[in-house]
């Protein structure tokens, strides 16, 4: 049986289609917006740093993964999505 928030390939690591869905979803509850799509960016549709801080404490409890800062504030949501890094390997080089 496959975990939620999972790939197929059974290695346990999170799917990035799951991850952009719920960021997705978090954000157009988060900013009341049900416009925003994976396409958007994230400073575009209202994000800032409190709002980045809050989505990466959702996404590191749910999915144990976070989302870099940067490339969240410059790509396209999906983009972002697909470099995320594991919440052990991204506070330890924070250290």
């Amino acid at each position: 049986m496959q975990m939620p928030g999972t790939n197929d390939a059974g290695n346990g690591a999170p799917d990035p289609a799951d991850i952009e869905r719920s960021v997705v979803k978090w954000l157009r509850d988060e900013l009341d917006d049900p416009d925003i799509t994976g396409s958007d960016n994230f400073l575009d549709v209202g994000g800032h740093s409190l709002t980045f801080s809050k989505l990466n404490q959702f996404l590191g409890d749910s999915f144990g993964a976070v989302l870099d800062m940067r490339t969240t504030y410059e790509e396209p949501l999906g983009m972002a999505v697909t470099k995320t890094q594991p919440v052990e390997s991204a506070t330890s080089t924070t250290r």
